[in-house]
């Protein structure tokens, strides 16, 4: 069953964004994206803080915003959806326990019954016995849990998260992320977030977004093995080259790759086939000049950057993740050559 359906077009300054969605009862979607792409238009959208230029959404059964005549369009208080930003939004007069009490007791649940409920919910997210402190007195971590808190305690049919996460510190991010993946378990979700990390944990399919439209979507791990595009790329931590297929390899002027992969194989039949080469930054290696593979190139560094293990070495064609120990010497401008194993390698269909 589709809980949440929608085509959003929205108007923006350089481009519109055209995108459509649907996400099943209890599933959760991630969405990522370059900044500036549309990821969070498409959020507020959805829940009505923003008007749709064209297009309808709908909400289990019911239409909740529609430009086409007869025209439709409900306030954000009724659509049953609740959208969950970095900023918790608490309000600041009302203790924890109101905070989470306030949804139920705006549908019209008795007073002592909401607030029993807020307690188990902030028991739920990690925060019991917390219903007596007020906003203030909280960290941001915690103000979160009490955002997911009131969020899910008001019974709504989608939940929206836009980057809840991003102005956590790394050990409060964890703990935050996985109480979201329990308590949001069984929830119609779609979450925006520009952490690889967030998508793996929480979501079941990647949509990606680029310049106000869909360019990659599917379940979250494939598409972060075969990116689609160089952003794609780069969120999943891996190489991305571009060039052709000839003799069953990968080729890009008088670099040639091969994958020992069936399916990569088997996609580079067809010479003049376009292809992107994959592989990831560690699987690349320096080689000297003597004994070195057969299908080394030769590049120049363009960048070096330090990294918690080594360096990471940028060429015009692909990254290499280098051991600090094999790091001496390199200096931008100066020539490398680098091999990657064909086991390394996966092609791509470029499209």
């Amino acid at each position: 069953m589709t809980a949440l359906r929608a085509h959003v077009v929205v108007e923006r300054e350089h481009f519109a964004v055209d995108v459509a969605l649907a996400v099943a009862a209890g599933e959760t979607v991630a969405v990522m994206g370059p900044s500036g792409a549309g990821k969070s238009t498409l959020l507020q959208a959805l829940a009505g803080l923003v008007p749709l230029g064209g297009g309808e959404i709908s909400v289990g059964e019911r239409v909740v915003d529609r430009t086409a005549a007869p025209r439709v369009q409900v306030a954000p208080m009724h659509r049953g959806i609740v959208l969950l930003g970095q900023d918790a939004r608490l309000f600041p007069h009302l203790s924890v326990r109101e905070n989470v009490a306030f949804g139920p007791r705006s549908a019209g649940v008795a007073a002592r019954q909401a607030r029993a409920s807020a307690d188990a919910w902030l028991e739920r997210v990690g925060l019991p016995g917390a219903g007596d402190r007020m906003p203030h007195e909280l960290s941001g971590g915690e103000s979160q849990r009490v955002a997911v808190a009131r969020a899910l305690a008001a019974s709504p049919q989608a939940v929206l998260l836009d980057e809840p996460l991003v102005a956590l510190d790394p050990d409060t991010a964890a703990g935050i992320r996985r109480m979201l993946r329990e308590q949001l378990a069984g929830v119609t979700t779609v979450a925006v977030t520009h952490d690889a990390a967030d998508a793996v944990a929480l979501a079941d399919r990647l949509l990606v977004i680029e310049a106000g439209r869909v360019t990659q979507s599917g379940p979250v791990r494939e598409v972060l093995g075969e990116p689609a595009s160089d952003f794609v790329a780069s969120i999943g931590g891996v190489n991305r080259l571009v060039g052709v297929a000839d003799g069953g390899d990968w080729v890009a002027g008088e670099v040639r790759l091969a994958s020992a992969d069936a399916a990569s194989r088997a996609l580079a039949a067809v010479d003049g086939a376009a292809l992107a080469a994959v592989f990831r930054p560690e699987d690349a290696r320096l080689v000297g000049e003597e004994g070195a593979d057969a299908d080394a190139w030769t590049v120049t560094v363009s960048d070096l950057e330090q990294t918690l293990t080594g360096v990471r070495v940028r060429t015009g064609i692909g990254v290499v993740d280098v051991p600090l120990a094999d790091a001496g010497g390199l200096a931008v401008g100066s020539a490398v050559r680098v091999s990657v194993a064909a086991d390394a390698v996966r092609f791509v269909a470029v499209h």
